[in-house]
């Protein structure tokens, strides 16, 4: 079966040269961005519209900012990266400069490692705590006077103690403290 995606026939795939940046630029200061179909055609080059979208937008627009990434920048990342995942388009438009690519490329080759050691880290210093369940069991009856002729019963509450292993604890009585 024959694919229906097909690259016209000529046209170029692979590094762009310096006359070739020249040349998007030159087209997108004239028309603007946009209406990438017509782009190839009106600057002279033998790529792809999408080609030209992306050579664009990740590497020759003017307000593309270079370099390390800050400290900040990197805390940004990693705060946005918790609360909306891989979603490097969304992250990069809080980064004035940063293009959804860099952001990602970063992310991959210096944060994610960063991010992992710091949670391994966390759990290996966190103390283990053991809880205590209380869980309730239903009421006793008790009487207080079995052989009056108006008995009085109390209802009394009992509670197991069982801890996080879910062994059962002996049923912990406790006496109110009297204060003298």
């Amino acid at each position: 079966m024959h694919s229906m995606v097909s690259t016209p026939v000529g046209v170029k795939k692979g590094t762009w040269t310096e006359e070739e940046d020249k040349l998007l630029r030159k087209c997108i200061d004239k028309y603007g961005e946009g209406k990438w179909h017509t782009v190839p055609l009106r600057a002279g080059l033998n790529r792809c519209r999408k080609s030209c979208r992306l050579r664009w937008l990740n590497y020759l627009r003017p307000n593309i900012k270079r370099g390390d990434f800050t400290p900040d920048e990197d805390d940004l990342i990693i705060r946005l990266h918790n609360l909306l995942g891989n979603r490097w388009s969304l992250i990069s438009g809080r980064l004035p400069g940063r293009t959804a690519n860099d952001v990602k490329n970063h992310w991959n080759t210096h944060l994610q490692k960063k991010v992992l050691a710091q949670e391994e880290g966390t759990r290996k210093t966190q103390k283990t705590t053991k809880d205590t369940i209380l869980k309730p069991r239903p009421l006793s009856f008790k009487r207080i006077a079995p052989f009056s002729s108006r008995e009085n019963i109390i209802f009394e509450p009992n509670i197991e103690v069982i801890d996080q292993n879910f062994d059962i604890a002996s049923p912990s009585s406790s006496k109110p403290v009297d204060d003298e």
